[in-house]
């Protein structure tokens, strides 16, 4: 626990900004419903489970000639059970992860701004109370826990929505759908909704 809250501690530490916002900058907050995918392990395959993950974010432009990019940086949270299938394993999951990912603008119609991006997953997993489950589904050996840094690309799209009429000073509503394509230990992956509200 103490070594989550040191890596919890550090990247946040990586989100921290000047009190005075930028032209373009924007602060806000997230929920997303992430699909976790499973796990092969040597005795059997995790299940899949829906979980909400909790997100703080910051968008900052690129380059501020072009505002068309921007930067999404977010630090996200979560914590699930994932029940096993049978012959399976049974665990549980805390993470917290921070994204990079720099975001192109296709246009812009009325309140819509559709954009792609695609970027980077950092995490950092601890899997905990974690069984073996029989064919009847019962747990009957228990696993050691296991913890991992975790590397990950990130595609996504989305739309900003804008509300108010001055474009220095609106809210923004973003839905957004994600993919995380694990590359340095399996670690979480799956289709992400999710829902940001920017000031």
């Amino acid at each position: 626990m103490l070594r989550f809250s040191l890596v919890g501690l550090v990247i946040t530490s990586c989100l921290s900004s000047p009190v005075v916002f930028a032209k373009g900058e924007r602060y806000g907050a997230g929920v997303s419903q992430l699909t976790l995918e499973s796990h092969d392990y040597d005795y059997g395959s995790s299940g899949e489970q829906n979980a909400l993950r909790y997100s703080l974010v910051h968008t900052r432009p690129i380059d501020e000639d072009n505002n068309r990019w921007r930067w999404w940086l977010g630090l996200s949270y979560l914590s699930e059970s994932v029940p096993a299938p049978n012959r399976g394993v049974y665990e549980e999951v805390s993470n917290l992860e921070l994204r990079a990912v720099p975001q192109y603008a296709l246009g812009s119609w009325s309140i819509f701004t559709p954009y792609i991006g695609g970027g980077v997953s950092l995490g950092y997993s601890q899997y905990s109370n974690r069984w073996k489950v029989d064919a009847g589904g019962y747990r009957f050996e228990q696993l050691e826990d296991k913890q991992d840094f975790e590397v990950g690309a990130v595609v996504a799209i989305g739309s900003v929505i804008k509300l108010g009429s001055n474009p220095d000073a609106h809210l923004q509503i973003v839905p957004q759908i994600s993919y995380t394509l694990p590359l340095v230990n399996d670690g979480i992956k799956g289709i992400e909704l999710s829902v940001s509200l920017l000031f």
